[in-house]
């Protein structure tokens, strides 16, 4: 059975999982400290460098709820668990930053032209997986 790339968002892997790189994007409303929280219907996106500490990730209420991802954000933002699965060995290399959007009804525009931006942003990492996480 054949389905349109645009349907079902699956590449198969080219290599081993063990030499993959892994990049992270997260529609949760993400954003380290320090970086500006996401407004109501935000169209922009935020990069969060690799480095950050799990502790300096929030997330913007409003939408859903987003108490438990405060007290663990890695519930919607799984960065110490990339790092975990990195340190087994499961993968070679985390990208050095992960892009997180908030919260937008405007579908049009964020299909149109955020989308892309950001698949711009990613490609830069060279991922070979990319995780996406959802609020």
């Amino acid at each position: 059975m054949e389905l349109a790339r645009a349907c079902a968002p699956y590449t198969r892997l080219r290599r081993s999982l063990k030499d993959c790189r892994v990049a992270l994007v997260t529609t949760s409303g993400a954003y380290a400290a320090g970086q500006e929280p996401y407004t109501d219907n935000d169209l922009s996106y935020r990069i969060i460098p690799s480095e950050t500490e799990a502790r300096r990730i929030h997330f913007v209420p409003g939408h859903f709820d987003t108490s438990k991802g405060a007290i663990d954000p890695n519930i919607m933002f799984p960065i110490d668990r990339l790092r975990d699965l990195q340190a087994a060995g499961d993968f070679a290399k985390i990208a050095d930053y992960h892009v997180a959007m908030g919260l937008t009804t405007e579908l049009r525009k964020l299909k149109e032209q955020v989308s892309w931006d950001i698949a711009r942003e990613v490609l830069q990492t060279r991922p070979d997986v990319v995780v996406l996480t959802g609020g």
